[in-house]
């Protein structure tokens, strides 16, 4: 099977499983609101990243060493496995001595009690983290895929069962762990322990050499982190742990677009544009952002284009105030799955000093974005994310036309056709709020389907009269992967003939 074929399956496992995962576990932390309500939800969320935080700060990069090395062998992975679980070890323990005080510094002093349970979940993630690598990077998707839905099922049936019976914001905490024990319990029985826990001597020889190319890429991925996660810390200490509960809430459903679609297909992209020639990466590049265009675009321009409605119809009167928060927070949605894929291209071409420049460049726009707008109240912090993240995929963009001489105008122009095709829709969804709730006053939920159904159908039509070249090629690459067996003509031009 050729590359590009595995490639295209590789993308349609992680995202569907990835999208149906993420919708089952959104529906359970929906239900989930009605029994835990924003200052609690804020307690929690704050202390999840807190715990990230912690997992972040011990990362030094070795599980991208391993998927960017094909032919990484064995004790290369032993190194990775010992070193990160680790070092997580270590960071978890010094979380856990010092939470309390961090509870009363950002003024959420109930935070302490649902450390420890989320290091516990942690914990298991960086025992499970080096197996899923390995299976990443020999293209192994439907496993990886398989193992995240089976974790999403099992966190949304935990929490929504114990928060009926009065665990409150605990639940969510129990719904971590089993999500965490189930990933791992999928995944070690895919993965030969000798492919990764052979034991072996640890070589400072080998260690330098991992290190050498994954610190500047942990430091790229804890900027990164950052920029996604301490805007709640920063949240926590202007507005009090209500408004956190409501922005982290706001946030993650305008981010499923770019973590259930854009990172998901950018975790792809790492292994294929590592096996690549170099000089046919570029044009892959291009290819690949204007397909992910065609399908992240409308998703999130819709999501806020219903956010009204959508608040409305599934969450409780506490946490409406985040309706205004999700039709700002998805334009980050347009822009960061663009960011993200151009750091799996950098990292394919072994520029982690690139990428650890961008990440550095968008964390400080973050936080001057936000020391000048975010004081003003929780809706001008969203207006600094959305920002923030176009920012970043621009540079990002520029950084790669400056080292392979990407074709930007193309791009440019495919990003801005697909944009096009998004206006009637929009129209439609505003149509579908006048006609069926406005004129109808029909209730929230069916004004809610109605909208979606409207939206989708001028999508598409608009899709392949403004963007016909994406969409039909979008198409191809579907159904081409979806066949037994096929000529190689995928997302990169086919090679000459000698």
């Amino acid at each position: 099977m050729s590359l590009v074929r595995d490639t295209v399956r590789g993308a349609l496992w992680t995202v569907l499983a990835g999208v149906g995962s993420r919708l089952v576990g959104l529906v359970g932390t929906l239900i989930v609101t009605r029994y835990v309500g924003p200052a609690d939800y804020g307690e929690v969320t704050v202390a999840a990243v807190l715990t990230m935080s912690a997992n972040q700060l011990s990362t030094v990069g070795l599980g991208q060493y391993l998927v960017s090395r094909p032919k990484a062998d064995p004790v290369a992975a032993f190194h990775a496995a010992t070193f990160h679980v680790s070092l997580g070890v270590v960071a978890l323990s010094v979380l856990l001595g010092v939470g309390p005080r961090l509870g009363i510094v950002l003024d959420v002093p109930k935070m302490a009690q649902y450390l420890p349970g989320l290091a516990l979940g942690a914990l298991l993630d960086r025992i499970a983290f080096v197996p899923e690598r390995v299976l990443v990077r020999d293209l192994r998707f439907g496993i990886v895929s398989a193992s995240r839905t089976v974790g999403e099922l099992a966190y949304a049936s935990v929490c929504v069962g114990l928060a009926a019976t009065g665990w409150g914001a605990s639940a969510i905490v129990m719904g971590n762990v089993v999500r965490s024990l189930m990933r791992l319990a999928a995944l070690l029985p895919a993965v030969n322990r000798r492919d990764w826990l052979q034991p072996c001597r640890l070589s400072v020889r080998k260690t330098r050499e991992m290190l050498a190319f994954g610190v500047p890429i942990a430091l790229a991925s804890l900027c990164s982190f950052a920029s996604r996660r301490w805007d709640n810390l920063l949240v926590s200490r202007l507005f009090g742990p209500g408004p956190t509960g409501m922005y982290n809430l706001a946030y993650n459903l305008a981010d499923i677009p770019a973590i259930h679609v854009g990172e998901q297909v950018g975790d792809v992209l790492l292994p294929s544009f590592a096996r690549m020639e170099a000089g046919r990466r570029p044009a892959a590049l291009v290819r690949s952002v204007s397909l992910l265009a065609l399908v992240v675009f409308p998703m999130a321009i819709g999501l806020g284009a219903v956010a009204p409605v959508l608040i409305a119809s599934v969450l409780g009167p506490a946490w409406r105030p985040i309706g205004p928060m999700l039709v700002i927070l998805s334009a980050l949605s347009v822009t960061r799955p663009i960011g993200w894929m151009a750091a799996s291209y950098l990292q394919a071409r072994s520029s982690p000093g690139a990428i650890l420049g961008l990440e550095v460049m968008k964390l400080s726009v973050l936080v001057v974005s936000i020391a000048a707008l975010g004081a003003r109240g929780p809706l001008w912090t969203c207006v600094a994310v959305g920002v923030t993240f176009g920012v970043h995929a621009v540079a990002s963009l520029w950084v790669i036309q400056r080292r392979d001489s990407v074709s930007l105008g193309l791009l440019f122009g495919n990003l801005v056709r697909v944009l096009l095709a998004c206006i009637p829709m929009v129209g439609a969804v505003l149509a579908g709020q006048f006609v069926i709730c406005g004129v109808y006053g029909a209730r929230p939920a069916a004004g809610l389907v109605a909208e979606v159904t409207m939206g989708a159908l001028a999508y598409v039509p608009s899709a392949l009269l403004l963007a016909p070249t994406i969409a039909r090629d979008l198409v191809a690459r579907v159904v081409d992967a979806a066949r037994p067996s096929l000529p190689e003509h995928g997302l990169l031009p086919a090679k000459k003939a000698p």
